[in-house]
């Protein structure tokens, strides 16, 4: 079995290295599995991992997430509960769809895809699932978190599939999902219509060049009379059927040569002032007048269109108020033409291509044509375009293959959050957010503003919507597999169904009335993949179909942690579905961080190289370091931090090695000793070190409880820069053969190695099996309770003073050029209040062997709030021989450790020289037994 013993302590250790040996420890040992199986299956702490693709390599936001997944379930562990971590991939929709279809080399969008076979595809969608599964494996096992692959779920398992069916069946039966026709963001390359939040939950938008047209569209039977309306989308002109304004605006007819136009008092700076106003009016006193089309390609059937219409939508603070409208291509349009009955004819296929019927486009990706319909109104006679120009603007984007999107009315399923809006608000009322702004905040708000869920998708990888439609627009919806065989037409063609993907269910025929009269075909969309997240809790254990009664009876989770993203995403899509089904949230702690950024404050892009790439990182610095990095940063608290591995590297040096140092000292001190750990502490020094441990524990517990990483790493650095800076350096010599306190010391380092475990777990480990393991792992250990018997927060407080005594006088030295090791007469003490200080004899020898003075004199200055410290620097002969006999000592326990001399052999000392009346001094301090002169410093 691998052993993680240290043979040398005055040998230098490689700490990076030995992460490799603690990991591989951890296997040997099974410390992961033993973690669950001793912690009792009655106190399950639960917590959700929201799957990643497996369609790439981790990056740091991963690895972020990844931490925090890891430091919270070992604290619950720790603190007695059993923390199941059950590892999850995200394994449907668009992202692999657009991988496969470019490896395959498929062009024409969806056509293409149902010339090859969907069953081909799926098949192909299927193999490239597993492509980066083993890197994520070797990624995550290095950062050293705990997760059963083994055991794995997939979002495409036949039970995952089967609960997610169940789902929309039960919110089918509850009235909660509807079939309709709305606007929505469309992709035209993935055909298919996207939500609201998957645009928003990365903020696909960019920045894009368009045209800026002012249209002249001519009243009828008005000669050179004309409405001015504003667009950024020409290419919708060939499907405008009405111009809106508001009623109750202010508008003008205004003059300009020969030509009159119409437009909002408001924007008269379209016109500019050299034009003359013939008439002003209200917006309503132009509703109903009629003006020529710009294109007569759509068939309008008997509907009265081409007219202006009121409407609340219309701005004024840009365009002309007078907005033109394409009916099915705009959210504002459709909710119109739906009002006063317009025409909704479609121009475009479901590639975003024109209609045979548009002639002079027909096939034409509609971006293309705009050129054509700028140029066409340009040339008429008169010219319809009054102004042109062009303009940056930001447009949604797919944020999987990075078409542009427009708005577009399709058909599509929906859950209607509306009717839904007032519960999901009250059971956000039973969440912890961390931080908490988020309530109202951010993820409030969102259910405030929140849509109907589009649901339903035009594609092919994915869970099938388990409806079927007969000829009379009779819908049967399936719940489970056992249903289907059921409802089947012909229950020989279902098979095993151990796969219910679209190529084996798409030519099945159910019954769609309960007298088995009806025969029905499936509708062909599959659900959103958010569907799928949502349903993560009861879908990746098979619910309600098995695991009934654990799944009941440990719902809500604990815990769930994501970037901000996912408030408007995953964390929704599983409040939605939870509150729709189960009537209560799906969490009740929610921790969100923010993004990681580049070190030059822009996104993290390999081509920028704006980042250390992760893996040689861990190899400089470990993985404990980056650990503590994060949960100590910003990113913490939902802010976006820049990543700076110089942070890192400040991590290693002033905590994980700093903290290894005293181990050894420790180790260094106690020899080969068997030294039983005791909280008896009889020193001053040793009484203030183990009530700043109880406060650190206190102050640990605390945040941890409350999934505050960054305060919890705030009061480790400090305690472990306390341990070295002060205890440590002031307890070197009594360590040394003040075994009781040496006992304080290890019953310490045991303490903190335990409270650090779940933010460091490398380091500490390797630290607990050097020192006196009771179990295989620190990890298998209880959380340890402050024992607040041992807190004396007064004598911190006298400490702090100290310290700050300390810290005045070292910079009062530093100022006239005195080293610390040179011993002065006098220092006076100023404070604005008598200080206790005085009044300890333990604790004015520690500050008197700290400063490096004989006498100190205490005053009082009622007057002075500060702190002020006078020190006497004549330095008399005396002073100037104990100074020169005290950097010997500091200079023989160099070199006695660069020569691996142990602390506890006597020596011989050649010196160039020293002051004889502190000879014994010098022996007693370096066990030397022998003095002799020679040139130089050696020792025998």
């Amino acid at each position: 079995m691998k052993s993680l013993k240290i043979k040398s302590f005055q040998d230098k250790i490689n700490l990076v290295a030995k992460e490799h040996d603690v990991l591989d420890y951890w296997e040997e040992t099974k410390a992961f599995e033993k973690s669950i199986s001793q912690r009792p299956a009655s106190q399950p702490y639960i917590f959700y991992d929201g799957p990643p693709f497996a369609t790439g390599t981790p990056h740091y936001g991963h690895i972020l997430v990844s931490t925090i997944k890891d430091t919270i379930p070992r604290y619950w562990t720790m603190k007695g509960y059993r923390v199941e971590r059950v590892w999850g991939w995200d394994c449907h929709g668009l992202p692999i769809e657009n991988i496969v279809e470019k490896e395959l080399g498929l062009k024409g969008g969806r056509k293409a895809i149902e010339n090859m076979g969907i069953g081909r595809f799926n098949d192909a969608c299927r193999a490239a699932i597993w492509r980066f599964d083993k890197e994520w494996e070797r990624v995550i096992r290095r950062i050293g978190r705990w997760v059963d692959f083994k055991n794995s779920y997939k979002t495409m398992d036949t039970t995952f599939m089967e609960s997610v069916w169940w789902a929309f069946k039960t919110l089918y039966d509850k009235g909660l999902v509807y079939q309709g026709r709305r606007v929505i963001l469309y992709c035209p390359r993935c055909a298919t219509p996207l939500s609201n939040f998957e645009i928003a939950m990365d903020n696909s938008y960019k920045d894009v060049e368009d045209y800026s047209l002012f249209v002249k569209f001519s009243i009828k039977g008005r000669s050179h009379e004309y409405l001015l309306a504003w667009t950024t989308t020409p290419w919708t002109l060939l499907g405008n059927v009405a111009l809106a304004v508001s009623p109750e605006a202010d508008y003008l007819k205004v003059q300009k040569g020969p030509d009159i136009y119409y437009l909002a008092k408001a924007r008269r700076e379209v016109v500019g002032k050299d034009v003359a106003t013939i008439k002003e009016m209200k917006g309503k006193d132009l509703v109903g007048l009629q003006y020529e089309p710009l294109f007569t390609y759509l068939n309008l059937g008997a509907k009265k269109a081409h007219y202006v219409a009121a409407a609340d939508f219309v701005s004024l603070e840009e365009g002309t108020g007078i907005v033109h409208t394409a009916a099915i291509y705009g959210e504002d349009d459709y909710n119109l033409a739906q009002k006063i009955d317009l025409p909704l004819v479609p121009m475009l296929d479901d590639q975003g291509k024109f209609l045979d019927f548009v002639t002079p486009l027909a096939g034409q990706y509609y971006k293309k044509s705009e050129a054509w319909v700028v140029g066409e109104l340009t040339n008429r006679q008169p010219s319809l375009i009054y102004q042109q120009g062009k303009l940056i603007h930001s447009v949604a984007h797919c944020y999987r293959c990075d078409t542009k999107l427009y708005y577009n009315a399709v058909p599509a399923w929906f859950i209607n959050i509306k009717n839904l809006k007032k519960d999901l608000l009250e059971q956000n009322e039973h969440i912890n957010w961390y931080p908490d702004h988020l309530k109202h905040g951010r993820f409030g708000k969102g259910l405030e503003d929140a849509p109907d869920w589009n649901i339903s998708r035009s594609r092919y990888w994915g869970t099938p919507m388990p409806i079927w439609i007969g000829e009379s627009g009779k819908l049967r919806v399936i719940g489970s597999r056992q249903e289907l065989r059921n409802w089947a037409v012909e229950p020989n063609k279902l098979g095993t169904l151990d796969d219910i993907h679209r190529e084996h269910l798409d030519h099945l025929e159910v019954w769609v009335d309960d007298q088995k009269t009806e025969k029905g075909r499936r509708l062909p969309e599959v659900f959103d993949c958010w569907v799928e997240s949502g349903s993560m809790p009861y879908a990746s254990v098979a619910y309600p179909l098995q695991n009934k009664q654990k799944f009941e009876s440990s719902y809500p989770a604990q815990f769930i942690v994501e970037y901000i993203a996912q408030t408007r995403a995953w964390f929704y899509t599983l409040h939605v579905m939870s509150v729709a089904i189960f009537g209560k949230p799906a969490f009740e702690n929610a921790l969100t961080t923010g993004n990681i950024q580049g070190e030059d404050g822009q996104k993290m892009s390999k081509s920028k190289k704006n980042y250390p790439d992760p893996e040689p990182l861990f190899e400089r610095y470990g993985v404990d370091a980056l650990r503590f990095y994060l949960l100590s940063s910003a990113v913490m608290k939902a802010d976006n931090t820049n990543f700076s591995e110089t942070g890192v590297k400040e991590v290693y040096q002033k905590l994980i090695n700093i903290l290894w140092n005293v181990f050894s000292f420790y180790k260094l001190y106690a020899q080969n000793h068997q030294v039983k750990p005791s909280a008896k502490p009889s020193h001053l020094l040793d009484r203030w070190l183990v009530s700043r441990l109880a406060s650190t524990q206190q102050s640990v517990t605390t945040s941890l409880d409350s999934y505050d990483t960054v305060g919890a790493t705030r009061q480790i650095q400090d305690f472990i820069t306390d341990l070295s800076t002060w205890y440590l350096r002031r307890s070197r010599g009594r360590l040394r053969t003040d075994r009781h306190s040496l006992a304080v010391f290890a019953w310490v380092l045991d303490q903190t190695v335990k409270i650090m475990a779940p933010l460091t777990p490398f380091i500490t480990e390797l630290i607990y099996q050097n020192l006196t393991p009771q179990k295989i792992s620190v990890h298998l250990e209880a959380w340890p309770q402050p024992n607040l018997d041992l807190q004396n927060t007064i004598l911190e407080g006298q400490m702090n003073t100290v310290r700050a005594i300390v810290e005045k006088i070292h910079a009062a030295r530093q100022t006239a050029g005195i080293r610390i090791r040179q011993p002065l007469a006098i220092a006076k003490i100023s404070l604005s209040t008598k200080t206790p200080i005085d009044q300890s004899q333990e604790l004015l020898e520690i500050l008197k062997e700290e400063i490096n003075v004989k006498e100190i004199i205490w005053e009082t200055a009622a007057n002075n709030r500060d702190l002020t410290v006078v020190l006497d620097t004549n330095i008399t002969k005396e002073l100037a021989c104990e100074g020169k006999a005290r950097e010997i000592v500091r200079a023989v326990q160099q070199a006695r450790k660069d020569a691996h001399i142990s602390l506890d052999q006597t020596v011989t000392l050649t010196l160039p020289d020293w002051p004889d009346e502190f000879t014994d001094y010098i022996k007693e301090k370096t066990l030397a037994t022998t003095l002799v002169k020679g040139k130089k410093l050696t020792i025998t």
